[in-house]
């Protein structure tokens, strides 16, 4: 039995990372059941907070309950209380395998694990990048300490060059749909955290350009986050209140895919795309920026379109190729579902199975 501890920020949120967390949990739990003994150590969530995702009744909680609101100046001192407390927490447990989920998680493991026989493999699932040019630094003299680091995609290894220990793994489907799309609904779809970096006020400004030329088609956007209001306030200020709908966030999101026809992303980055593969899944032909992940799912002009960054207006050209034409959507669906079964679990989650087993075999640094 391996005792894994996976590090998340906060399992109650409802975001990409705590997804891409649930479906790794789950899927270990149901094809390896009696090789892995489960916690998440959960930094900033309450005991009585749970996960948003539906999480396998054997997985063991640990909410450490910290306090998320500490200042600039008092971040090395919450760090270094955050690396005793982990310390703490892993001489309980004895884990085998730490797993952190982000590029701080990843930072901290080596020192949280020293002088003990506990393995760790830090996960990206951000650009590479992402964190600020002194962190960036940091991780270059950090990561080679770790066990294994993994990322998404080709993309993402290319930029580690200067590691050896870098595995690709993809994030695998959380759910499989039996149901697909007949593309038929007049309805786009779109989903993720409102935020800066999901660029939805770009997507208002594209939609403004095709709808008078497709007045009876609808986009939905589903998630919640901090630009919601101002979303709220640009739709109206175009007068899109009638097209554009902020839906908010769902736990079934699989039966909204049901009733699209397109999906379209529109980040500004994006290190994979899991709300791409779901929705190409449902048999969705996809139009999407050209923002680092997608390009390694996404094949141009087969299972959707890949658009330059920022080209707003060919957005919308390809856009309204896929709303005016029924055949094309029906072809680059099906491609897109096919192309989606790739990130299926039973192809991912035994290469998570194999990554931590080749772990645990090797010395402790």
């Amino acid at each position: 039995m391996i005792r894994l501890g996976i590090i998340i920020d906060n399992i109650s949120y409802r975001a990409g990372t705590e997804r891409a967390v649930s479906s790794l949990c789950n899927g270990l739990m149901r094809f390896f059941p009696n090789q892995y003994e489960i916690t998440i150590i959960s930094i900033f969530s309450k005991k009585n907070q749970t996960s948003f995702f539906e999480l396998n009744e054997k997985i063991k909680f640990k909410h450490l309950e910290k306090n998320s609101d500490f200042k600039l100046w008092n971040k090395a001192f919450f760090y270094r209380n955050l690396i005793k407390t982990f310390r703490k927490t892993n001489s309980e447990d004895f884990f085998d395998v730490l797993i952190g989920t982000t590029y701080v998680h990843n930072i901290l493991l080596p020192f949280v694990v020293k002088n003990t026989q506990t393995k760790t493999i830090g996960c990206e699932h951000e650009v590479y990048d992402y964190p600020p040019k002194a962190m960036q630094t940091v991780r270059k003299f950090v990561y080679p300490k770790l066990h294994s680091v993994i990322v998404l995609n080709k993309t993402e290894q290319q930029h580690f060059y200067f590691l050896k220990n870098t595995c690709i793994i993809p994030n695998s489907l959380p759910f499989e749909s039996d149901k697909k799309s007949s593309l038929t609904d007049k309805r786009i779809i779109a989903a993720g955290r409102l935020t800066h970096q999901k660029g939805f006020d770009m997507l208002i400004d594209i939609y403004e350009k095709i709808y008078p030329q497709a007045s009876e088609w609808e986009l939905n956007i589903f998630g919640d986050g901090e630009d919601k209001d101002v979303l709220q306030e640009k739709i109206i200020r175009k007068g899109l209140e009638k097209h554009i709908k902020l839906c908010g966030s769902v736990k079934n999101i699989s039966e909204n895919y049901q009733k699209s026809s397109i999906f379209v992303l529109s980040s500004r980055w994006e290190s994979f795309g899991l709300v791409l593969i779901e929705a190409m899944n449902h048999g969705l032909p996809a139009v999407s920026f050209d923002c680092d992940g997608p390009k390694n799912i996404i094949e141009e002009n087969r299972n959707g379109f890949l658009i330059p960054r920022f080209d707003k207006e060919l957005f919308s050209e390809k856009l309204l190729l896929l709303i005016s034409d029924f055949e094309k959507r029906q072809e680059m669906g099906k491609e897109a579902q096919t192309s989606s079964t790739k990130y299926e679990e039973k192809n991912v989650i035994p290469l998570w199975n194999k990554q931590i087993q080749s772990v645990v075999s090797k010395p402790s640094n």
